[in-house]
């Protein structure tokens, strides 16, 4: 065991990390010309010394080798995707909407009748055709015009654009495929409509996609969808668990399985919702979820977090009782509660718009730690039932009304600055290593700091990673230093999905302990994994120093 320490000058000799067996130390004194810390042998080890002249050799002649010790986080993490233990991620992960995997669009003339349609379909053996209107187009299925004639009192000679559905769900080529993927369960639906400059293009269906990714989340989503009872909900639940174990052991991206496993979090507290709040409540309400769940980021049901708008004179007489229920099946489903009560059988949680701005405006006034933690919560809501028009005011609202001066965001930073110092990787008499909370260490901060990075740039974005993308051209962080956040925290994602997944693999329950279930052993991941990680960490240190010095100079 070999410890990192700070060097006297820097003020202390405080631990920095601690390396284990076949790992490397050292590197970056060699190519700096100087060393910031020191190395101490904690017990009996043998160590390989490689002389700094042949070290920089082999830096020059090999770009790939160099470049791994050369450049940052970002460029490390995809110089190990490249390498063969994570070669086979390309496939999918990368794949794009392209020709090799959409279906030609077949475009009708806006004259051609019902009977028309119907040849085309047998013509070409497609399962629909595209109605085209004004430079509009909408889509045609069989269903659609069977149901137009049994139904709708149509003749075969109509026209075909009468009974086509309109305002399609597309995609652009050029776009991941597991977005497409994502749109589909979103929105219901097996199919898209690619555009290329706002044309069609093609079709890609839901049965195209699966063949790249041999998975079940599609029939998950509609059984979520199809529920008709809290009974049927909760069997629909049922396979979520393995279908992240299922995701995760093909080594697709953390960020596709965050992306999927969010929305689908999403339906079953939408679902939910629906089958338990009568309908005329739903018009006059908006469910919103909220952390994670808000943000798109959630992947294993850890807790529910959620809050409610209605508008003002709803008459609702066993609301709270309603509510209590909604949260105690929701638990039921697998999510436990808030543990800082941010849940909607919790009054303060469910108000009405006037009542909720108000309660913004105090948040936004106020320098206690709860009034932070609400306001990032609204910041971060989405909304997932209900008219989701009634949080059209509030996000108005937080777009326009919310202090931009530095004292705001210096009192938005302190859950960020008053966090526990980031941790060494290992006990310095242990080989063994330990537990580590990546959330309150890595996760946490991240997300945080972006959030607050985002409100000073006016971002309206909710999911980090977007926030990040949007920041790029806001000049308040490096580049790289934004990309090295984006890779740190799928970093710590990944790692703590696979131990979550190993916690369950030795538990006959489908829940993870809350705690413990953001926490990662360190002497149970890989000597690559862990060069990232401490990577991970030096990049949550400089995102640190960032904001402390652009909020808290002096």
């Amino acid at each position: 065991m070999v410890e990192e320490r700070e060097s006297p000058a820097s003020g202390g000799e405080a631990a920095v990390a601690h390396y284990r067996d076949g790992e490397v130390f050292g590197s970056l004194a060699l190519l700096r010309g100087r060393a910031r810390h020191s190395y101490v042998a904690m017990e009996d080890c043998l160590c390989h010394v490689l002389p700094a002249e042949l070290f920089r050799e082999l830096v020059y002649a090999n770009a790939e080798f160099g470049e791994f010790f050369h450049r940052d986080l970002a460029t490390k993490t995809k110089l190990v995707a490249r390498s063969g233990a994570y070669r086979d991620l390309v496939s999918f992960n990368l794949a794009r909407v392209d020709p090799s995997c959409m279906r030609t669009a077949v475009v009708l003339r806006p004259e051609d009748t019902i009977r028309e349609a119907v040849e085309m379909l047998r013509s070409t053996r497609s399962d629909c055709v595209l109605a085209s209107r004004d430079d509009d187009y909408g889509m045609l299925t069989r269903t659609n015009m069977l149901e137009a004639i049994a139904l709708g009192e149509r003749s075969l000679d109509d026209p075909a654009a009468d009974v086509a559905t309109w305002k399609l769900i597309t995609i652009e080529e050029g776009e991941f495929l597991f977005d497409a993927l994502i749109r589909m369960i979103r929105h219901g639906i097996e199919r898209l409509v690619v555009e290329r400059e706002g044309h069609p293009i093609g079709l890609v269906e839901m049965s195209d996609i699966l063949g790249f990714l041999s998975s079940h989340s599609h029939v998950i989503a509609l059984r979520i969808e199809g529920a008709e009872s809290f009974e049927q909900l909760q069997r629909a639940c049922g396979g979520v668990v393995d279908l992240a174990r299922s995701l995760f052991a093909q080594r697709v991206s953390v960020r596709f399985i965050m992306d999927l496993l969010a929305e689908i979090h999403r339906r079953v507290i939408a679902r939910n919702y629906e089958l338990l709040v009568p309908e005329d409540v739903r018009k006059a309400s908006c469910l919103l979820v909220l952390g994670s769940e808000g943000r798109g980021e959630q992947v294993m049901r850890t807790d529910q977090s959620n809050a409610l708008i209605f508008e003002p004179g709803l008459e609702w007489p066993d609301k709270q009782q309603v509510l209590e229920e909604f949260n105690r099946r929701t638990q039921l489903l697998g999510y436990p509660p808030s543990p800082r009560g941010m849940v909607v059988s919790n009054p303060s949680w469910a108000l009405d718009q006037e009542s909720w701005q108000k309660q913004l405006t105090a948040w936004a006034k106020a320098s206690d730690l709860e009034a932070v933690l609400g306001l990032s919560a609204i910041l971060d809501a989405t909304p997932v039932a209900g008219d989701f028009q009634i949080f059209a005011p509030l996000q108005e609202w937080l777009s326009g009304h919310l202090p931009r001066e530095t004292d705001f965001f210096r009192r938005m930073l302190q859950p960020f600055v008053q966090a526990v110092e980031i941790p060494v990787l290992f006990d310095a008499q242990s080989r063994a290593g330990h537990e580590i909370d990546v959330k309150e260490h890595g996760i946490f901060p991240i997300v945080h700091g972006v959030r607050i990075l985002a409100l000073e740039a006016g971002l309206s974005a909710s999911n980090t990673f977007l926030r990040l993308e949007g920041l790029k051209t806001r000049g308040l962080l490096d580049d790289s230093l934004i990309d090295d956040l984006g890779e740190a925290l799928v970093l710590f994602n990944r790692l703590r999905l696979g131990a979550q997944l190993a916690r369950l693999e030795d538990s006959e329950s489908n829940l993870i302990p809350a705690d413990v279930a953001n926490h990662v052993h360190t002497g149970r991941i890989s000597a690559g994994e862990m060069a990232l990680l401490r990577e991970s960490f030096r990049t949550v240190r400089a995102l640190r120093a960032a904001l402390v010095h652009r909020y808290l100079p002096g």
